[in-house]
């Protein structure tokens, strides 16, 4: 690290510039993709979204039904005693 603060903000200033630029560059490579992607993403949603309706649309068991099936007898329970 440099002493001297101009020095350091220079060489904030230098590599921010840089990387904007080098940003900018990839940007205009995939300009046509960006909107491709934002679709993909709306789809995936829209999925997931779907995907958890279904599984929010499931009965879930009584406490009651289930304590009841756990108590009653196995089937040959009673000819082994």
């Amino acid at each position: 690290m440099p002493r001297n603060k101009a020095i350091y903000i220079g060489v904030l200033v230098v590599a921010a510039s840089a990387l904007l630029y080098i940003g900018g560059q990839i940007i205009r490579t995939i300009e046509w993709f960006l909107p491709w992607a934002a679709g993909a993403g709306v789809a995936l949603i829209l999925i997931g979204l779907f995907v958890e309706m279904q599984k929010s649309r499931k009965p879930k068991p009584v406490a009651s039904e289930t304590a009841a099936a756990q108590t009653e007898t196995p089937v040959g329970a009673e000819e082994k005693r």
